[in-house]
């Protein structure tokens, strides 16, 4: 999605009642933005029908889980809208795309589906499971590295 449509999308928000108004994604930092954007880029594949089991705050909740930063779910529907991700139905508060994982949990052997589910592991993730993304490290370290010393960021221990 281009800029001019992401503004344009946000300010067609603007004049509804929106909850978690998508524009919060400006407030990230770059390095916030950039380690967002990838793991988005990692974890989600375009789909022809809408993934109607997990919404935008059930992404950012996986998406915490994986890296440890904090995203609002705000910022986290922005970020899906500059990736190319529009939402099936904008006027609610938590959306849902057309897309899935990229690591789809059917490819699994029944026992480690069984495993992944009663440990709550997340179905969104940039890697398979139990496997190390250096570049995503890399990412998350740069924007831990960016607030050290402030205290505008949050770190999900």
């Amino acid at each position: 999605m281009s800029r001019e449509d992401y503004e344009r999308l946000c300010s067609e928000l603007d004049n509804t009642r929106q909850k978690d108004h998508p524009h919060e994604y400006d407030t990230l930092s770059h390095e916030e933005k950039e380690a967002l954007q990838y793991w988005i880029e990692q974890a989600i594949q375009p789909a022809e029908k809408a993934d109607e089991r997990h919404s935008s705050y059930e992404l950012k909740h996986d998406y915490a889980r994986e890296t440890k930063l904090y995203v609002s779910h705000a910022q986290f529907k922005g970020a899906m809208l500059v990736a190319g991700y529009l939402p099936t139905e904008k006027g609610k508060q938590s959306w849902y795309f057309k897309m899935k994982p990229t690591y789809d949990e059917r490819g699994f052997s029944s026992e480690v589906t069984r495993q992944h589910k009663s440990a709550r592991l997340p179905t969104y993730r940039s890697t398979p499971q139990g496997e190390q993304d250096p570049h995503l490290h890399a990412l998350v370290q740069k924007a831990l590295a960016s607030h050290r010393g402030g205290d505008t960021y949050t770190v999900m221990m």
